[in-house]
């Protein structure tokens, strides 16, 4: 089931954008009536992060909304790692990026974004494959 939430009470959960799919985003987006379905979210300590759809959430942001539309993401803990959201929340936390609005400044290249974001990412799952 799908909802609203304020732009503002979304968290992040990376650092940065990449400027490829931005500019992916960006062609079909429409600014005057944005129409795009549901986001991802998750709760985790009384807030809520997106699970995906970062762009498009900033493109809202850029077009002036105020309110995202999200759905929750009933797979996010027994689907996909868990730990690398929880290290992704911390970065993001200690780089002060708690707001959508956050991201501006963080749009970097698709190589940039590959090497600083997904590979960091990566690392969090490789160091926990070594640790079982």
């Amino acid at each position: 089931m799908s909802r609203d939430l304020a732009l503002c009470d979304v968290r992040p959960t990376q650092l940065y954008l990449s400027s490829g799919k931005l500019t992916d985003v960006l062609a079909w987006f429409d600014f005057d009536d944005p129409a795009y379905g549901p986001l991802p979210v998750f709760e985790h300590e009384s807030e809520w992060y997106l699970a995906d759809g970062h762009t498009r959430a900033f493109a809202a942001y850029l077009a002036g909304e105020d309110h995202l539309p999200v759905e929750r993401d009933p797979d996010v803990r027994e689907k996909y790692d868990f730990e690398v959201y929880r290290a992704c929340i911390s970065w993001c936390r200690e780089e002060g990026v708690e707001t959508i609005a956050d991201l501006q400044g963080r749009v970097v290249e698709p190589e940039t974004f590959e090497a600083a974001w997904v590979e960091r990412c990566q690392q969090v799952t490789d160091n926990e494959e070594l640790a079982d």
